[in-house]
């Protein structure tokens, strides 16, 4: 320890960001001298809405060693392979957001990029016809992979009155 060494952390709001702060920076200052203190209102209730995730949060959780099964289970999320935007852009048009890639990409040029020029010389399928993430979204269909298989992009949607145990639990 030095005179620079940081000895207080104060993170004003707690809810989601709040939580996973602490649980990151007790984490990675876990010195012995450096004190986390997370102050959270008792007044200011959840919202009522839930909270969603993107892939990140997994890479996240495991920088934490918090564990991909006690996480769902302590949160009662699922997997998600996207995001839906409903009316996106008009009344009735929906957009589908995969996690995951879309087709092959081709000697360094992107999937999408190739899918693009060949669409303004014919009539295309909707790009999401090349992922697997939009494709298996569309039929209601998932299965986690095993281990052996190659990581696949998904995320957690989170019930808002359970979303910050975890994350809690680990910063305490």
């Amino acid at each position: 320890m030095n005179e620079h060494t940081i000895r207080d952390v104060v993170i004003v709001g707690g809810g989601t960001a709040g939580w996973m702060a602490a649980a990151a920076l007790s984490r990675f200052m876990n010195n012995g001298v450096t004190r986390i203190t997370l102050i959270e209102s008792e007044e200011i209730g959840t919202i009522g809405v839930g909270e969603a995730t993107i892939p990140p949060i997994i890479t996240f959780n495991r920088m934490l060693g918090i564990n991909e099964n006690d996480f769902l289970r302590a949160t009662q999320g699922t997997y998600k392979l996207g995001i839906e935007f409903v009316n996106w852009g008009g009344i009735g048009e929906r957009y589908f957001h995969p996690f995951g890639s879309h087709g092959e990409d081709l000697h360094g040029v992107y999937f999408h990029q190739l899918y693009l020029r060949e669409r303004k010389r014919r009539v295309m399928q909707d790009i999401s016809s090349w992922s697997m993430s939009a494709m298996a979204a569309s039929m209601g269909r998932f299965a986690r992979p095993n281990a052996d298989a190659p990581p696949q992009n998904t995320a957690a949607p989170l019930p808002h009155w359970k979303k910050a145990i975890p994350p809690r639990r680990q910063a305490q």
